[in-house]
């Protein structure tokens, strides 16, 4: 039977990607287990902090490494029909779980290619009203075990641990555990509550990544984000760019002491 497909879309903004870009490189260079999955589990400090698009990026970023990928769907308090990515879906992450004393649903089932080659995708599925002791059986231990085996990475995509305690359920279970929170949205309180839901796990914290970041504010602290930027022609334009300014104006100087 064909695996059904999930298409998903691609960031084609460079400040985006170089970003993600960054953090790949930190998740890679923590991998030390060759022969199963690295498992990182990313959650928010508050509501709405853009958990989902970064777990999705960060997953095609992986794949386009040529790295076997799953992502997760693990938000299984919310209905399919408010779930964009779960729109088309019929099973996944609540429904394998219902029924897997019975062994009714294969793990096949419940995962879906996408038009990403080397990514796939399981959705959270039904609706369920208490996730959190769902989450904690041994069937989605069992679920973890047989998944990390088949690819390189598996990416677990929680809802915020200011909202419910479900994230917490893996935090023993996971390689690495990634914060989420949002410039001027998020609170302090959220993020020292979260960071002390994590303190127990300290070694498997991999950081915090931050969302709506202004791009003047962004400017301030990334100086040359932007040197190696294309233009809409494909090509460089480093004329603007103050690393290249500084160049020019050190190889002037140059010039003139050596004419004199």
């Amino acid at each position: 039977m064909k695996m059904k497909q999930i298409n998903l879309y691609m960031n084609d903004d460079q400040l985006v990607n170089a970003a993600i870009d960054k953090i790949v490189v930190e998740i890679v260079n923590k991998k030390e287990n060759g022969d199963t999955a690295q498992k990182i589990l990313l959650t928010g400090c508050s509501p709405l902090a853009g958990t989902t698009s970064t777990s999705i990026s960060i997953g095609i970023a992986l794949a386009n490494c040529h790295k076997r990928t799953l992502l997760i769907d693990c938000d299984v308090r919310k209905a399919l029909k408010y779930k964009k990515l779960n729109a088309e879906t019929t099973l996944g992450l609540a429904d394998y779980l219902l029924k897997a004393e019975e062994g009714k649903i294969p793990e096949s089932e419940v995962i879906y290619s996408t038009n990403i080659d080397k990514l796939f995708y399981v959705p959270c599925g039904a609706y369920i009203s208490n996730p959190t002791r769902v989450l904690c059986s041994d069937y989605m231990e069992n679920f973890i075990e047989t998944l990390e085996e088949d690819f390189d990475y598996i990416l677990f995509d929680f809802p915020s641990l200011a909202v419910v305690p479900d994230a917490q359920v893996l935090f023993n279970k996971v390689d690495g555990i990634i914060l989420i929170s949002t410039l001027g949205e998020t609170r302090k309180k959220e993020i020292r509550d979260a960071k002390a839901k994590i303190q127990l796990f300290q070694e498997r914290y991999y950081g915090m990544i931050v969302n709506k970041i202004p791009l003047d504010v962004y400017r301030h602290n990334v100086k040359e984000y932007d040197y190696y930027f294309v233009d809409e022609k494909g090509e460089q334009n480093l004329n603007g760019n103050i690393a290249y300014k500084q160049y020019q104006k050190r190889t002037r100087k140059r010039g003139k002491k050596s004419e004199s």
